[in-house]
This record gives structure tokens, sequence and C-alpha cells, in this order.
């Protein structure tokens, strides 16, 4: 009897025991959350606060909706920080479901799945949840959340070309912002007004405002999210066509990412290198730098960064000569494409399906492909005159724009403390200042040799012999910088399309050197019938193309008139009895050719129905 009562009260024991460990598991979970919860959103990295959120999600019935929301919460932001835009979308969205939880949480996950709108595309809700987000937030005299709203929503007016409502609410960001410098997640807050200034066309203000960022993580010594702002400035200096600053900031990005471990923004580093590189004709670096991409973008299947390196990969295959390898690559993109929401970069993939399917004789697809692409710019760029007039409206607020994030690193707390660091050192940095002073005027004195350098390699480049052309690439790139000039400061200028009709009858019938006396001889005649302001290259053989600034159609007509005279009546002597066949045409873009190519395409288009 004495034994059976033994072995109850034991087994008494060890139940209560049991629940007591259940009970002090729960608590110490709560208390987890709650203090990872207060954390900055970029240390949450470590493996123990995905165990704990996973714990809570997998057990939600043993905790409160609030510290089920946090648990959400927290798996977003490390999903983000990883560099998993959809994951962290998802989880968002999941917190938000949950009924009854605090408003401030609310807010956070509101912001987090406006966050992920943005990343996908949709701007529509993106626009639809910053606004409920900053009128809740208004409500709840919650600053911090208030102005982070409020500059998604300006990201949001910007995307969808509502350009007055994007600087109105942009200048309302920015007071509030100065007034309230205060209790406000300044780093997060700056990178969404540096988006918005992004997508308003201001890169220089974006490229200011990112570098202030910069500064202040590594003062603040957060450098855990700087790949992201590192990623961020690339892609201004990019816009910008400031290839080398935009390849050291991929880099950048690339190293930190490395740093921490973070694979994703690593791939989307190698993806801006691989575009920085093709832009400066480094075609094998490229192609590798985007391979590289493509194999995590597969792994953890992100469709929208998928299809931009795919469309790099295309163009990059195609320069380098790899034409099977590169048309199987656009078919599988344009598969890829069906079911995205294309951004203003991806709709490049319908031009490279228009030239794909043009070269392959069928006409109808071709057709169908620009015709989409011209659908899409449309849909993207409704009101691009009236984008232009409110970017210039939004360069009043530049000033106070490049001096607010000095100004909020000047005030804060942690820069105080580096502040009184440095007091300390005085007598070190004073030791230090002559060598520091000799330093920088050696820095300048070298950059200044290598300014002077660039510039007399360009200045070569553009003095070409009276017997030479600029070449395809050269031409292109010119082309296209003159193009967005004229259209910017709105001056008449005229474009010329000149083809050699019969070039392929001579390719076949003279051979290679026969053929280089004749461009020789065509260089000679145009470059002694343009004018000094006038440029003229080659875009591809036998075809040639003019840009006259400042010049209407009938002026441009009299000069050309006499160029295909002059080669029309020239004896070659290598080609005995046969004659050099010239067709031209010559236009003046109108304010709805935006595309440069586009209307080069239709400019060749009319030479060719001559």
């Amino acid at each position: 009897m004495n034994r059976i009562l033994l072995v109850v009260l034991i087994s008494l024991f060890i139940s209560l025991c049991a629940q007591a460990n259940d009970t002090n598991s729960g608590v110490n979970t709560r208390e987890a959350i709650n203090d990872y919860y207060l954390l900055r959103k970029e240390l949450l990295l470590a493996q123990d606060v995905v165990d704990t959120a996973q714990a809570v999600v997998n057990n939600r019935d043993q905790f409160s909706s609030n510290i089920v929301a946090k648990a959400f919460s927290l798996l977003s932001d490390v999903a983000f920080n990883q560099g998993n835009l959809l994951v962290a979308f998802q989880f968002a969205q999941y917190g938000s479901e949950i009924d009854k939880i605090d408003v401030e949480l609310q807010l956070d996950l509101m912001l987090k799945i406006a966050r992920g709108y943005y990343a996908q595309g949709n701007y529509i809700q993106l626009k639809d949840t910053s606004q409920s987000a900053a009128w809740l937030a208004e409500q709840a005299n919650d600053m911090n959340y208030h102005l982070q709203a409020l500059a998604y929503s300006v990201v949001a007016y910007a995307l969808s070309a509502e350009y007055d409502l994007a600087v109105k609410t942009l200048n309302k960001v920015e007071t509030l912002l100065s007034q309230n410098q205060t209790n406000v997640d300044q780093i997060t807050l700056l990178e969404t007004i540096a988006q918005a200034h992004f997508y308003l066309s201001e890169y220089d203000n974006a490229v200011e405002l990112l570098n202030n960022v910069i500064k202040l993580r590594i003062d603040m010594a957060r450098t855990e999210g700087i790949a992201h702002s590192y990623h961020l400035v690339a892609n201004a200096y990019f816009q910008l066509q400031q290839y080398d600053d935009a390849y050291n900031a991929f880099w950048q990005s690339l190293q930190f990412a490395k740093q921490y471990k973070l694979v994703i923004h690593a791939a989307y580093a190698e993806l801006g290198l691989g575009q920085v590189l093709y832009e400066q004709q480094q075609l094998k670096p490229a192609k590798a730098r985007l391979m590289n991409a493509q194999v995590v973008f597969n792994q953890y299947n992100l469709v929208r960064v998928k299809l931009s390196t795919k469309i790099s990969l295309v163009k990059v295959m195609f320069a380098l000569g790899e034409q099977i390898e590169a048309e199987a690559m656009l078919i599988s993109a344009q598969s890829l494409a069906k079911n995205i929401v294309l951004s203003p970069q991806q709709i490049e993939l319908y031009l490279l399906l228009t030239d794909y399917y043009k070269a392959k004789n069928n006409l109808p697809q071709a057709i169908k492909n620009q015709s989409h692409y011209l659908s899409l710019y449309q849909g993207l760029y409704p009101n691009v005159s009236v984008k232009d007039s409110f970017a210039t409206a939004a360069i009043s607020t530049s000033d106070k724009a490049k001096k607010l994030a000095l100004n909020l690193a000047e005030q804060s707390q942690l820069s105080l403390e580096f502040n009184e660091k440095y007091a300390q050192q005085k007598m070190l940095i004073i030791l230090l200042a002559s060598l520091l002073s000799c330093s920088a005027i050696f820095i300048i004195f070298c950059r200044f040799q290598a300014h002077r350098l660039k510039l007399n390699l360009s200045y070569d480049e553009i003095e070409l012999p009276q017997n030479q052309l600029a070449q395809p690439v050269q031409t292109k790139r010119w082309y296209q910088q003159q193009y967005k000039i004229a259209r910017k400061y709105q001056y008449d200028i005229s474009i010329i399309y000149l083809k050699i009709e019969n070039w392929q009858e001579l390719s076949f019938r003279f051979n290679r050197k026969i053929l280089a006396d004749v461009s020789k001889v065509l260089a000679i005649i145009i470059n002694e019938n343009i004018d000094e302001e006038d440029y003229a290259g080659i875009i591809s053989t036998g075809e040639y193309l003019f840009l006259c600034p400042h010049q209407n159609i009938e002026q441009a007509l009299i000069k050309f008139d006499r160029i295909k005279q002059a080669i029309n009546t020239r004896f070659f002597a290598n080609l005995g009895d046969f004659s050099v066949k010239v067709v031209f045409a010559v236009d003046s873009p109108s304010i709805q050719d935006i595309d440069p190519y586009v209307f080069l395409s239709r400019l060749s288009e009319c030479a060719d129905s001559e």
C-alpha cells in the first residue's frame, strides 16, 4: 500500500514539474519575443530569432494575439534582411490577419505589407496601403510610422504618374521630419525618401541622401543593413550613367552582403555589377556576374529579379555572338514575363523580342511585340511632360533634403557619443592633421592628373581622321545622348539615316580591301559635306547615322541631297562599272517620340520603303 502511494506521489510530482516547465518556457518565449521586437531590425539575423518566432507561430494558441503578431513581424524582418522580399511580404500579411492587436503593431505590419507591394510592382495596392497606414498613424499620433507611411505614399504617387501629389506629399514629409527628428527611425525613413526622389527622376538628390545615410550607418555602427543602402545608391548612379560610381557601389554592396552572409543581397549586387559591366562593354565578366545571380534567384524562385537577370543575359549573349543561347534565354524570359507586372526597365524585353522576330522574318510577331512595348510604355509614362514639370518643381526641395541627413546625423545620440570620443582624441587628431592634409593634396593632384588624362583620351576618340567615321558603339552612345538632350531642352534636331542599298551585292562581288577603300571614300565625302556641329557615324555595315542639332528638316535636306549626289556621281576606280546606290530618310522627332531607338527603327523603315 505504501509503495502504491509513493508511486502516485512521484507521478503527481513529475506532472506538476512538467507543467511548471511548460509555463516557464512560455514565459521565457514571450520575454524573448518582446526583447527581439525592441532590437534594431538589421540585427535580426540570428537563428535564435527565427527559432523563437517559429515556436510562437507553431503554438499560437498558447500566446496572446500581440505576441503572435510580433513573431510574424520578426520573421518578416529576418526575410527582408536576407533579401527574400516575397517571403517577408507573406509573413507580414499573416501577422496583419490577426485580430485585436495593438495599433503600433498594426502600423508596423501595414508598412511591411506596403514594402512588399512595392517590391512586387503592385503600385495601386502600395498607394492604398500607405494611405491607410498614414491615416491610422495620424489618428494614433505616431509620428514615426506616420512619416514612413507618407514616404511610401510619395513612392506610390511617383510610380503611378501622379506627380503633383508626389511632390506635395514629399514637401509635407520633409517639413514634418524637420520638426520631429526625435523618436523617428531615421535611416529607414531617409532611404524611403531617397526612393521617392529616385522615382521623381531626382537622381542627384537620391545619391546625396543615400550617401549621407551610408555615412550615418557607419557613424552609428549600423552596418548590418548597409548592403541595401549601397544597392540603392548604385541604382541611382546607374540611372545617371555614372557607371564607375555605380560599379563601386554595387561592389561595396556585394562585400557587405558576403560579410553578413546575405546570399540574396549578394545576388542583387552581382546582377547590378553584370548590368554595369555590360554598359562598359566588358561582356565576359558581365556574363559571369549575371550567371552567378541567376543561380541564386533560381534557387529561391525570385521571379521578378530572375526576369531582370534573363533580360540582361540576353543582351550580353547577343553581344558575344552566342546566338542560340541568347534566343533560348529570350524565349524563356518571354514565358516568365506573362504573369508579372513589368517594371519600366523590364519592358525592354519586348524590344528585344521585336528585333528577334524581325530577324526571323516573322513580321506579325515583331509588330505585335513592338505594339505591346509601346502600350506598356504609355501605361507606365502616361504624362511624361507632366512628370518633367513636377520633377523640376521638386528641385526646390533639393537643398533642404541634402542637409536633412547631415542634421539628423549630428543630432542623433550616438553621433554625440562619437563626438565625445573624438574630443578625447583631439591631440592625436592635431598630430595627424598635417599628414592628412598632405595626403589630401596628393589625392587631389592624382585625381586631377587622371581627369586630364581621361579628357585627352576622349579628345583623341572624338578627333577622327578625315577618312574615318565613328564606330557603331560610339555612334549609338552619342545618338542616344544628343537625342535626349534635344528633347530635354526642346530644340530642333534633324536625324538622317543613310544606307548603301546595294552593299550586300558589293560584299559578294569584291574583297575586304576594296570594301575598306570604298568605306574610306564614303567617309571622306561625308566629312567634306557636313558642318562642324553635325555628328556622323556608322550604325552597322553600310548604314550611317547623322545628327544635325538646331537644324530643321529643310536645312538638313540641302546638305544630304549634296552628299547623295556626290556619292552617286563619284567614280570608284576599284569597282569598275559597278556603282554605289544610296537611299536615305530624314526626320525630326516630335514630342510623342520618346524612345530614340523606336524613332530610329521607324526612320530606317522609311528609307527601306524608298
